[in-house]
């Protein structure tokens, strides 16, 4: 295959790998372009070509029609000719390094009939430095990989996880009913692109289920930067199916975030919204012009919650998202 020239709008220029998708052309010329899952599910990394020609490996599945004409997902698409993008370069990404490291359970806790807490402690010597909001793979018995976002910070000796049960997962399965503390797994991170942009702005963040799991990083993150000085709104919107479902409240020291629980099943002893996340985000917000959103958890929310931030005035690039894709 021919190698040819990745020009972005900075004015970034790399060359194509031979056999690699756009998106890994980048990251192993140490440019990061926003990403997640990577098997074009997600389409956190869509962006729009501009000249050239490309070449679909895998099927764009996060792709609408109307997008097919203009915009790409790099992880799905390969250089058939000289390209030039709008993809940005993250700048805070930088010398964050993926390592592949032990993990040993320190603890495990019920938090509901269907979520599970983990704490990982990793080798004393493991330099692991992650940006709040990102996730990391894990690598279980039988070489089991999963993905699971962090929601603790960086400075923490710990990592912490929230666990969803999956009916019929194999990971799933396995911290459910196999672990024990102690046990010794790998992981591989940390990964993503997913983390908070500017502090300076108004912040709505959305989430459904262990969704919230990178909003609690990002939350704690600024609750314990010193130089954070608080000017603008901080929305939680939180949604599950149930009310048991809800493990985690604010408790910040410093921070000030307005949290609105959801659930979608109809419940009497319920006395809190009902609905679904963007639904009611939009009808409690005034004005979205002038906020970042910051949605995670499932692809049907965050999909959706995009179309419809957008028609309310928020500028497509204010959307930053974290789509969780259901493995088993």
């Amino acid at each position: 295959m021919s190698t040819f020239s990745i020009r972005t709008t900075e004015g970034k220029k790399i060359p194509s790998i031979e056999n690699g998708s756009i998106l890994e052309s980048a990251l192993s010329a140490g440019l990061f372009f926003d990403y997640s899952c990577k098997n074009g599910r997600c389409g956190s990394c869509k962006t729009t070509l501009l000249k050239g020609e490309i070449i679909e490996i895998q099927k764009q599945l996060a792709l609408d029609g109307k997008d097919a004409n203009d915009q790409f997902l790099t992880c799905c698409c390969v250089a058939a000719s000289d390209i030039l993008i709008d993809a940005i370069d993250l700048s805070a990404m930088h010398g964050v390094v993926v390592k592949i490291l032990p993990a040993r359970i320190n603890s495990l806790e019920l938090l509901s009939e269907d979520i599970m807490q983990v704490k990982l402690r990793l080798p004393p010597a493991s330099n692991f430095v992650f940006l709040e909001g990102q996730f990391i793979d894990i690598i279980g018995p039988n070489s089991v990989r999963r993905s699971y976002s962090i929601a603790s910070i960086s400075s923490n000796k710990e990592i912490i996880l929230l666990i969803k049960r999956v009916k019929g997962g194999e990971l799933s399965n396995y911290w459910f009913n196999e672990e024990k503390s102690s046990d010794l797994l790998r992981i591989e991170g940390p990964k993503g692109t997913f983390f908070l942009r500017d502090k300076s702005k108004s912040l709505v963040l959305l989430a459904t289920g262990t969704g919230i799991a990178p909003i609690i990083s990002i939350l704690d993150g600024l609750d314990s930067d010193a130089e954070f000085n608080q000017t603008e709104n901080i929305s939680v919107f939180w949604g599950n199916r149930v009310q048991r479902d809800f493990v985690w409240k604010p408790n910040f020291k410093k921070i000030d975030v307005n949290f609105h629980p959801i659930i979608s099943r109809e419940d009497d002893t319920w006395k809190g919204e009902n609905g679904y996340v963007q639904d009611v985000a939009l009808r409690i917000l005034d004005n979205v012009k002038n906020t970042h959103v910051y949605a995670c958890g499932a692809s049907e929310m965050i999909n959706s919650a995009k179309v419809s931030f957008v028609r309310a005035g928020l500028s497509e690039k204010d959307f930053y998202s974290d789509a969780f894709v259901q493995s088993y």
